[in-house]
């Protein structure tokens, strides 16, 4: 299995100090599986998957399919109240812009971005809801029911991403990995890139 980047460059990158993350990744072929067969085993090892597609302005699809499951860290808000989840550990808090709260959480997450990866390679998946728009124009609140009672915002941060690259028929896997401890989690990285070619292929 051929790996990018090395150790050796993974050290160097984190030597520079611009970076808290790096992502780890391998290729295999993609003519054993398809984007849905690989959602269906995803949804068997984890209760929190997506699936999204770059499809084109005239309909036709996209270059990548990107997959993803167990997520880092879950987000969400409804009237100002933020509720965050890391394994399993809660916290809340009252803001009165989400916005900067979730700019915060990212300055965590500040990764180099290498031209032989796809467009998207970790980060927030979700939503924001149409009432959203009102912590930036509060007068624009309009007194009616929620009836839907969705979350303001409803997002989680994935750290591993799986990309079907349908130009080239390949899959690109990606596990990104803290730069905090390099060869610890450059193994680690390592080890779920195995898990996640175990999962496609039995």
């Amino acid at each position: 299995m051929k790996v990018l980047p090395t150790l050796t460059e993974v050290s160097q990158i984190a030597n520079s100090g611009k970076y808290n993350v790096i992502p780890i990744s391998t290729e295999i072929l993609s003519d054993f599986i398809t984007p849905i067969e690989a959602m269906r085993k995803l949804k068997t090892v984890s209760n929190h998957c997506y699936l999204l597609e770059s499809a084109k302005s005239n309909d036709t699809w996209g270059r990548w399919t990107f997959l993803g499951f167990n997520p880092k860290m879950e987000i969400s808000c409804i009237n100002g109240k933020i509720h965050q989840e890391i394994d399993n550990k809660v916290t809340e808090c009252d803001v009165q812009k989400p916005a900067d709260y979730l700019r915060q959480i990212l300055s965590n997450y500040k990764s180099k971005r290498f031209d032989y990866l796809p467009p998207f390679a970790g980060g927030l998946v979700g939503y924001f809801s149409y009432d959203y728009f009102y912590y930036s124009e509060p007068s624009a609140k309009l007194q009616v029911k929620d009836i839907e009672e969705l979350k303001d915002l409803d997002l989680m941060l994935f750290d591993k991403v799986i990309a079907f690259d349908n130009m080239k028929q390949k899959i690109v896997l990606i596990a990104n990995m803290d730069l905090s401890d390099i060869e610890t989690n450059y193994n680690k990285a390592i080890n779920s890139l195995e898990e996640m070619i175990d999962i496609l292929k039995n």
